[in-house]
């Protein structure tokens, strides 16, 4: 502890000289002589040690310190709260004693260190919840917001119960590479096998045609039911399609069947597969599976036009191609095509290229939206003619290895949540190197990221002209992605996803209505029902001063009422959940004398994942402990856990030194102090009459 000042420590002599001054002047003068000498003395210190204390305040005085934290270790548990815990043999112990067991190891823990709890399922909540409900587990985020939240911290250890069965998000294994501290394991669940015939997985197009064939694959999972056999069905409502026997051969094996399903009237159907249940089956609740199809009449139709072959023309294919929205028709000899305006989409693959340019005046001209992806084979200059949104002003044969970050502004579609943090990961792509200039109506998706730079340069720009919106992709090699998505999460879900949002949000046409309505068509059980609306006026702005009204009706004609909320410039309303079913939905508004109406249906999903996966995979956590210098406990001796994570070598406190400056002048104390001396030598001279 000490004392600086912000003035030259030499100012200090002048303090005692300014206190001394003043109450010499104040009190050697006095010329009635009846005060006592020695008070006036004593009167004479008081005014003396007041004023050099106010003096020395005035060359701000900081006290120094020096402050010590001690920061205790930090224990995260993690417990899941998922269905599939209690599925399993042993639920009755899940279901009362577990909370129990799990507490006791808190309460231990709580005595040496500090304690962080978590429930995880379909989302992450702090505390500790063990009614084995959510309906969806998904561990790979739950690794993702520790590691987020307590990598600055002095974390000791995570403790982790779950069965090691994940339904959604990413591998949890990858998800916890960059936890740095040690992971220890609760293994729940149960590993053994027992008698079952469920639905593993169903595989269908979620959007077809009406008069197309579309075909449906069922992998049925056949557990300890050797040489057994079932009926698949499928069912379109109460009618019975088609039904298919199966057989299991092993003691644990899959059986693939595939029926072959005309698309009907337009809207969404509803579908059932059921395989019949087998006798000694304890959870019959995955023996049935529902999947919707959404019919529509017309597809989008998608020019792809290149003067030459490159793996990113299949990439592009394979994803477009996985949609039932889309018609391509390809171009590869680089010829723009001349009936551009029949197509609702083209995207240009390195076109305008140094070979290709016939056609430039034909594609500057035309009103359909347009995707430009850039590479080595672009000719720049044809395309900063072009008004796309996008100046790149580069020299020949520049480019460089630039990598994605997510703009988490953007607006024109949103992005799974773990698909940006995939896209974060993707491999670089090769892009002109260059000063992008960025037109002022446009909005970026990704952003340039050159070894560890970040940019303001557009990876992934979108642009709304005023006959037509353009995408920019400024980047070649995007079949390094796709296979990235396929070694993360052995498919290539994530990649099509996003091909399929960009072409799908530049194909669709834009709407001219006064009055839109915008809500997802499928709807998990376990997520709210959210609605929003738009008026406008005969000038095309936004409104806000007419109702909406809303009325929700469902399979059983119960109709329930709804007025939408303000924002704003538009409307919203948020349902909440609702029960599984088919619902159908009218908005109503009028503006002046003109009435809007508008109609449409959304299906609650059912989630049963939790179902149709019971067998516990504690290979999982062994994997993940043993990369991270843990281990695996099973439930019953989780108490031994405690001692294991105190009486590691890395398990201590971290001591913190820092200095801290503190203002004297605003020191309650020392005004005090000068307070008291000012007001007893007032009172004295009150009192005598000075």
């Amino acid at each position: 502890m000490g004392i600086v000042f912000e003035y030259p420590v030499a100012f200090l002599f002048f303090c005692p000289l300014a206190g001394a001054l003043y109450a010499f002047i104040l009190y050697f003068f006095d010329k009635r002589r009846k005060t006592a000498p020695r008070l006036i003395w004593g009167l004479m210190g008081l005014r003396f040690v007041s004023v050099t204390v106010i003096a020395m305040l005035l060359l701000s005085p900081l006290m120094k310190r020096t402050i010590t934290t001690v920061e205790k270790p930090v224990v995260i548990v993690g417990t899941d709260n998922s269905l599939s815990i209690v599925l399993s043999g042993d639920s009755a112990w899940y279901r009362n004693t577990y909370r129990d067991q799990l507490n006791k190891v808190i309460d231990e823990l709580k005595n040496r260190c500090e304690v962080k709890i978590y429930s995880f399922g379909d989302k992450l909540a702090p505390g500790l919840n063990a009614t084995f409900t959510d309906k969806e587990t998904d561990i790979g985020s739950f690794f993702t917001e520790i590691e987020n939240r307590y990598a600055n911290r002095n974390a000791g250890a995570l403790i982790i119960a779950t069965d090691g069965l994940y339904t959604k998000g990413l591998d949890p294994f990858y998800a916890a590479r960059k936890i740095a501290f040690p992971i220890y394991s609760i293994a729940l669940g149960d590993t053994n096998l027992r008698e079952d015939v469920f639905i593993r997985k169903i595989v269908a197009n979620k959007t077809v045609y009406k008069g197309d064939h579309f075909p449906v694959e069922v992998m049925i999972g056949l557990d300890k039911v050797n040489g057994s056999k079932s009926l698949v069905k499928l069912k379109q409502g109460a009618r019975l399609l088609e039904s298919k026997e199966i057989s299991a051969r092993e003691e644990r094996s899959s059986v693939k069947t595939s029926f072959l399903v005309e698309a009907g009237k337009p809207g969404i159907e509803r579908y059932t597969v059921q395989v019949e249940p087998l006798a000694g089956e304890v959870d019959k609740m995955n023996n049935s599976r529902d999947f919707f199809v959404e019919v529509l009449d017309t597809r989008q139709k998608i020019a792809l036009v290149y003067d030459a072959p490159h793996p990113d023309i299949t990439a592009l294919l394979k994803a477009m191609e996985g949609s039932a929205r889309f018609d391509i028709e390809q171009f590869p000899t680089g010829i723009f095509p001349a009936q551009a305006d029949q197509f609702d989409l083209i995207v240009l693959y390195q076109f305008p290229s140094r070979t290709g340019l016939s056609n430039l005046n034909l594609l500057a001209k035309t009103k359909t939206s347009r995707l430009f992806i850039l590479g080595s084979h672009s000719d720049i200059n044809a395309f900063n003619s072009l008004k796309t949104g996008l100046i790149i002003n580069t020299k020949p044969a520049s480019f460089a290895d630039v990598q994605v970050v997510v703009n988490q502004a953007f607006s024109l579609f949103s992005l799974e949540k773990e698909d940006a943090e995939l896209f974060r990961g993707f491999p670089p792509l090769q892009a002109p190197f260059g000063t992008y200039q960025i037109a002022p109506l446009s909005e970026t998706l990704f952003y340039q990221k050159s070894g560890s730079v970040t940019t303001s340069d557009p990876l992934l720009l979108f642009f709304t002209g005023p006959d037509s919106k353009i995408g920019v992709v400024a980047g070649e090699n995007l079949w390094r992605w796709r296979i990235y998505d396929y070694v993360q999460n052995k498919d290539h879900v994530a990649f099509d996803r996003l091909i399929n949002k960009i072409v799908r949000y530049l194909a669709v046409k834009e709407e001219k209505s006064f009055f839109r309505v915008t809500l997802k068509n499928r709807i998990g059980e376990n997520e709210p029902v959210e609605i929003e609306a738009e008026v406008y006026n005969s000038s095309y702005e936004p409104i806000t001063g007419p109702e909406v009204n809303m009325t929700i009706t469902d399979l059983e004609n119960n109709k329930y009422p709804y007025l939408l909320g303000r924002t704003n410039k538009a409307y919203y309303l948020n349902i909440g959940v609702l029960p599984v079913g088919l619902y159908s939905y009218e908005a109503t508004t009028k503006v002046g004398n003109n009435h809007y109406r508008k109609s449409g249906k959304f299906f609650v999903e059912p989630i049963n994942n939790e179902h149709f996966n019971i067998v516990a995979d504690h290979q999982l956590l062994h994997r993940i402990s043993k990369s991270h210098g843990g281990e695996v406990t099973p439930p019953h001796e989780m108490g031994q856990l405690v001692n294991k994570i105190v009486e590691r070598d890395d398990f201590k406190p971290v001591v913190f030194t820092g200095k801290r400056f503190s203002d004297l002048i605003g020191n309650p104390w020392l005004f005090a102090a000068i307070l008291a001396l000012l007001t007893v030598e007032w009172s004295i001279r009150k009192r005598k009459g000075m």
